[in-house]
């Protein structure tokens, strides 16, 4: 099956109609057909390969495989947190203009940028992403609400690996995930029960149109077996997180994977100051509440610290 939500004269004016929004909110996922310029794709794209064949953020650890442990595998799947990090112009395009402002429609006034990642599926023998949902990601201790914008930067379809989605898992618990099976060393993870892939919607979309899902929709994608590179940029604005009022453990986040010893080694260095310098540039995405428990998991990293001593 094919999913095309939104029409293509309400994004001339910034604008979805209610109906529309209440679509979404229904399933946890829609698509637009023309939410970027071909020159947008352009620029996008430039920029994009650019940051991935120099090989932008390989030792701070943004740059890795999902599934694997070579960014640049032939069978990778090969992604970029936080490009923008690395090229500011990204997000000073029309491009993520026009997304704030259908984010503030669905998410409401607080919604603010939330961060940005780059997908680079190989030819030939590119692999699937795994079903997972974004929440599973985050620190369990939070509540979240998120919109993600995915953009293929040239045309997705079912052959080259488009999204596909579960409609109304949005509105289930993160369901169980694990680490990738002989794989466990790399950053991926995937969700193994709980659900029927068989009620999967594909959504194929062309050059300039993108997919949109919610933090819990159930999504992943099929692999790439075109003989042209798949890319994709996605962004995704959130509001502040709220402290969850059920106690929730997500088991996969506590496996050390390559990625995370990698960036634990560049932080030990200058990337702390980088770091806060990066943080204090995107001062509009301070949650209160896990900054609060940050600094409360430091100082008692620091007491104990010193009962040692």
């Amino acid at each position: 099956m094919q999913a095309n939500f939104f029409p293509p004269d309400r994004l001339e004016q910034n604008t979805l109609l209610t109906d529309q929004i209440d679509t979404l909110w229904e399933r946890g996922f829609g698509s637009f057909e023309n939410i970027a310029s071909q020159q947008e794709i352009a620029e996008l794209k430039g920029i994009c390969e650019r940051l991935i064949f120099a090989g932008k953020g390989a030792r701070e650890g943004a740059l890795f495989d999902f599934v694997g442990d070579n960014p640049l595998a032939s069978t990778g799947l090969t992604q970029l947190s936080m490009p923008s990090n690395f090229n500011q112009r990204l997000r000073r395009t029309n491009y993520h203009k026009r997304l704030e402002v259908l984010a503030r429609q669905v998410l409401g006034p607080q919604a603010r940028f939330a961060g940005d990642h780059l997908f680079y599926k190989p030819p030939v023998a590119g692999p699937a992403t795994p079903w997972h949902q974004d929440e599973a990601f985050h620190d369990p201790r939070f509540n979240y609400k998120e919109v993600s914008f995915w953009l293929p930067l040239q045309p997705a379809t079912i052959e080259n690996g488009c999204l596909r989605f579960i409609p109304g898992s949005h509105r289930w618990s993160v369901q169980p995930h694990r680490k990738i099976p002989g794989k466990e060393r790399s950053h991926g993870i995937e969700c193994y029960d709980g659900f029927n892939p068989d009620d999967a919607i594909y959504c194929p979309v062309p050059v300039g149109g993108c997919t949109v899902h919610l933090g819990r929709t159930l999504h992943g994608a099929g692999p790439n077996g075109t003989e042209t590179a798949r890319f994709a940029y996605v962004v995704v604005f959130d509001i502040p997180a709220t402290v969850s009022t059920e106690h929730r453990e997500f088991s996969w986040l506590e496996h050390k994977t390559t990625r995370d010893e990698i960036e634990a080694k560049w932080m030990h260095g200058r990337g702390k100051i980088v770091a806060l310098y990066r943080r204090v540039m995107r001062r509009n995405n301070l949650d209160p509440h896990r900054l609060y428990f940050g600094l409360k998991r430091r100082w008692w990293s620091l007491v104990q610290g010193r009962k040692r001593i």
